[in-house]
């Protein structure tokens, strides 16, 4: 599981606002609701919001079912830490690996470090739906989806989703096939 991390995301370590930015190329946006809107207000926003995110889980996963879920905490010390919200969601998740922050994000940095913990599930439309909601509601944050050899990377956050993919031409279909729901701005945010 994740063994191609670094094949796949070479010198960057798992941590989802970093992987946009080195990754640019293979990198997308999408927004969760009409018109960028950020936050779902009704039951057919949320509908509209969890059907995107199915959608293009879908597209991505193709035949394969088996993906992972990647959760995440922070600490001052490398004593790995997830919040109750997470083990209530995927009480399965193991630490995968821990990632040093502040040599990334600079010098001035307090010392501090991304503890990501890792799930294999079985997808099938709807499996991430109470995940991917809590994201929305902004009561869960930090959580990638995956492919197990690490082909693509979904990151659900509240008002949309980054997804990286294999690779540009993978990237460029997906933003074709739904170009409804791509940011208005020319950075792609």
């Amino acid at each position: 599981m994740l063994e191609d991390w670094q094949k796949r995301f070479p010198n960057c370590e798992p941590v989802a606002h970093w992987l946009r930015v080195a990754f640019p190329d293979r990198w997308v946006r999408f927004h969760s609701l009409p018109e960028s809107k950020r936050y779902p207000e009704d039951a057919r926003e949320y509908e509209t919001l969890l059907n995107r995110h199915n959608c293009i889980l879908g597209e991505l996963t193709g035949t394969e079912r088996r993906i992972v879920l990647l959760t995440a905490g922070y600490s001052e010390d490398l004593v790995a830490v997830r919040g109750p919200r997470f083990d209530a969601v995927d009480p399965n998740a193991t630490l995968w690996r821990s990632v040093v922050t502040h040599e990334f994000d600079g010098d001035s940095s307090p010392p501090g470090y991304w503890h990501v913990f890792a799930s294999v599930w079985d997808w099938r439309p709807k499996t991430f739906d109470p995940i991917v909601r809590s994201v929305a509601d902004c009561t869960l944050a930090n959580v990638m989806i995956v492919a197990p050899d690490c082909r693509w990377l979904l990151h659900p956050y509240d008002g949309g989703m980054d997804v990286i993919t294999e690779s540009p031409t993978s990237r460029d279909r997906l933003k074709a096939a739904h170009k409804e729901w791509l940011s208005v701005y020319d950075s792609g945010l």
